[in-house]
């Protein structure tokens, strides 16, 4: 959950706050005693565990309650306005570009959009047995620096999958029981096939024009598609997917770093190495060394060659 705002209108944006791709954060009173906190600009779930809360958003102003679950999409915002002296919120914030490698992200995006409103928060209030295994579930996540090390990250995803699942069941039950009607606009179901496209072809496909030839639709139009919902370009969006394939990759295979740059359809293993220094912060080599297994690389040359050449594929826009 981003960092509490401190004056009145302030934003709290994930993406600028923090570069971790899973935050937990517990709000109290004290976060919002210097005025109001406004969400926004990621995948965030707040669970209330104790207390009252007000907040806004397009739809209006409500009281959250103990037992209460917030979620709120890249295009979905609302402001947490006073609390009482015993509130207690646990949140959760998925980084944008993370969740759109989690393959259960898709089964909760079909039930977003049985919901009207595509700016303001949903509240759902869960059966209890459901609420109590989501508790602890959150609490794996907030436990993320765990005793794992060789696994860390695969074992964090299938726990932001465990998440997501949970609260997309939450959402069925609740659309089932308002009979909540259909309604996805063409740009959202564009958006929902380019995402299925991106997970199962951008090994292969670096360019946006085979998407778009693939949705039959304009380049200019899948931009504005994927932008709009994301936040993000379409070049962001696979960028993501390659980076975080190619961490999963240095940290638990020993596959070399040019059989890695051949698997991520980059001709050589000098644009790879630009491209993920861009993404990552790290050389190909220092991301193993740091984060590998036991840091046996074989790059077959330094950091400083890897990254010395232009990536002939620029996903970086």
């Amino acid at each position: 959950m981003p960092r509490p705002a401190t004056h009145t209108h302030s934003t709290a944006d994930p993406a600028r706050e923090s570069c971790e791709e899973v935050f937990y954060r517990e709000i109290r009173p004290a976060d919002l005693s210097h005025g109001a906190m406004r969400l926004e600009r990621g995948f965030l779930f707040g669970m209330v565990t104790n207390g009252t809360l007000r907040e806004e958003d397009s739809s209006g102003e409500r009281t959250l309650e103990k037992g209460d679950l917030l979620i709120l999409t890249p295009s979905r915002s609302c402001t947490l306005q006073s609390a009482g002296g015993d509130f207690r919120m646990v949140g959760i914030g998925l980084d944008p570009d993370f969740f759109d490698t989690l393959p259960d992200g898709q089964p909760m995006y079909s039930q977003l959009a049985r919901y009207p409103d595509p700016n303001g928060a949903i509240r759902l209030r869960p059966e209890e047995a459901a609420w109590r295994h989501l508790l602890r579930t959150a609490e794996l996540l907030a436990d993320r620096p765990s005793p794992y090390t060789l696994f860390h990250r695969g074992i964090l995803r299938h726990w932001c999958g465990l998440f997501l699942l949970e609260i997309t069941d939450m959402l069925h039950r609740d659309n089932e029981s308002n009979r909540t009607p259909v309604c996805m606009k063409r740009a959202d179901l564009l958006f929902r096939q380019f995402k299925k496209l991106s997970v199962e072809n951008y090994l292969g496909h670096h360019d946006i024009g085979f998407y778009a030839d693939a949705l039959h639709i304009s380049t200019t139009y899948l931009s504005r598609i994927v932008k709009r919902t994301t936040g993000h370009t379409v070049y962001a969006h696979l960028a993501g997917l390659l980076a975080a394939e190619a961490r999963r990759c240095l940290e638990s295979t020993d596959k070399d770093v040019k059989e890695i740059a051949y698997r991520l359809g980059f001709s050589d293993q000098s644009s790879f190495g630009k491209f993920f220094k861009a993404q990552s912060g790290l050389s190909p080599r220092h991301y193993r060394q740091r984060f590998g297994r036991g840091g046996d690389d074989r790059d077959g040359g330094s950091p400083r060659e890897a990254e010395s050449s232009p990536a002939e594929t620029d996903l970086t826009k």
